[in-house]
């Protein structure tokens, strides 16, 4: 019987929180995040700066290839991470070792959610609940080379705004060497060319508002004009197909082989540092006719877990509210070309110079600050990978020649499969 008490108590120990590791009297933080090159060095920077002005807390970063598949694997025991940086909301939300942001907010009189940008608060909401913080946000945009346009007789100064636009710039740049206009293969930009018309991608509000999608609307006549806008720039040779590795687009365009394309503002900071020509970027186009509403956000959240202790989860939090601070975010921006989620980083150095002298990084400020908070541009809510996917090999089946029809109606068959299941 002693033993079998014994046993027992053992056991409750072990899975009880243990107690919060520190080191030279401060409460030690462990942080995984995903990021490389010169992204990790300004974020190395940053904690640096926060260990040496904090007297109670020291962040220990950790990078990680796939923190999502580290988190299925330790998410639930005292092996995860105080704070982590994810990017897929509807899986972390929903799992069971996350502690949501919102209940720090609420506990924390100092913090004050209206100080971050309405529709990034919107974008990185489920059901109307903030359970992570934005911090490495980016917007898509059009890239394009000046210098092709000056060869082709085009002005630099005026970019195509509509598909009509892009379709007909595409084909006035395309040459021999050079074709006009790309898009990468990834599902995010289909996405996006829904939001800036305000068109749903799913039902259910896209799975923002309680119900998990159960349809795409991809089959719409929204879908059947972007994938026809798509079609025909294909057909008459000037979209470039550079097919899945979106380092092929990234290639092309760096060259010289490509006149335009889409691409995240996360890349302008590097184009600054490394291209042998000038580059400008403007507003992702949209259909003719159409009120341009706004676009979809990517980049990862800062997530607080529950397995920590309550001692860590305070210090977790302390560092999280440095990172979105105006001053920091000011330093993050300028360095990377993400997008502040605080507003005020822009009138704050070295971000409000950054913008004054280069055009190609205020541009996604701009775009981030006039889109429009609904469900539409805060994009999908999306807990199965899959669909993503058949979108991107719907996207690919395209490019690759199938008409139109057949790829939409294989793409919607398939997915509502998915999301019925």
């Amino acid at each position: 019987m002693l033993i079998i008490i014994m046993g027992l108590v053992l056991l409750g120990c072990s899975n009880s929180k243990e107690t919060a590791k520190t080191e030279d009297g401060k409460t030690v933080v462990a942080f995984w995040h995903n990021l490389d090159g010169d992204n990790a060095e300004t974020l190395d920077s940053i904690i640096k700066k926060f260990n040496k002005q904090s007297d109670s807390v020291k962040i220990k970063p950790s990078f990680q290839d796939n923190v999502q598949q580290q988190m299925r694997t330790v998410g639930s025991t005292n092996s995860a991470p105080t704070v982590f940086m994810g990017g897929d909301t509807a899986y972390y939300s929903q799992s069971s070792y996350i502690t949501p942001i919102e209940e720090m907010i609420e506990a924390d009189s100092e913090f004050d959610i209206s100080d971050l940008n309405e529709a990034v608060v919107e974008n990185h909401s489920l059901d109307g609940k903030l359970n992570a913080m934005p911090f490495n946000v980016f917007v898509p945009l059009l890239f394009y080379n000046v210098e092709l346009f000056e060869e082709a007789g085009l002005d630099p100064d005026n970019p195509p705004e509509t598909f009509s636009e892009v379709e007909k710039t595409a084909q006035t740049l395309t040459s021999k060497d050079v074709h006009g206009f790309a898009i990468p293969i990834d599902t995010s930009f289909i996405y996006n060319l829904f939001a800036i018309q305000d068109e749903l991608v799913f039902n259910n509000d896209n799975g923002r508002t309680g119900a998990d999608p159960t349809e795409t609307l991809l089959n719409s006549t929204a879908g059947k004009d972007i994938y026809t806008w798509i079609d025909d720039m294909n057909k008459a040779g000037t979209f470039g197909n550079y097919g899945r590795t979106w380092s092929n687009t990234q290639l092309a365009f760096s060259s010289g082989e490509l006149g335009m394309y889409l691409e995240s503002s996360a890349v302008t900071g590097i184009w600054l540092d490394t291209l042998d020509f000038d580059f400008q970027t403007a507003p992702m186009p949209v259909p003719d006719g159409k009120e341009w509403t706004g676009v979809n956000q990517g980049g990862s959240q800062l997530w607080l877990s529950n397995q920590a202790t309550d001692e860590e989860q305070t210090a977790g939090w302390e560092f999280i509210k440095y990172l979105v601070s105006p001053e920091v975010q000011s330093e993050w921006a300028a360095s990377t070309g993400y997008v502040p989620v605080t507003p005020e980083a822009a009138e704050v150095s070295p971000l409000k110079e950054v913008y004054s002298e280069h055009e190609q990084f205020k541009e996604a400020y701009d775009a981030l600050n006039n889109t429009e908070p609904t469900e539409t541009t805060a994009g999908p809510s999306l807990g199965k990978v899959e669909v993503s996917e058949q979108i991107a090999q719907s996207f690919e089946d395209l490019i690759q020649g199938k008409n139109v029809e057949d790829v939409l109606n294989e793409a919607e068959e398939k997915i509502n499969s998915i999301l019925q299941e």
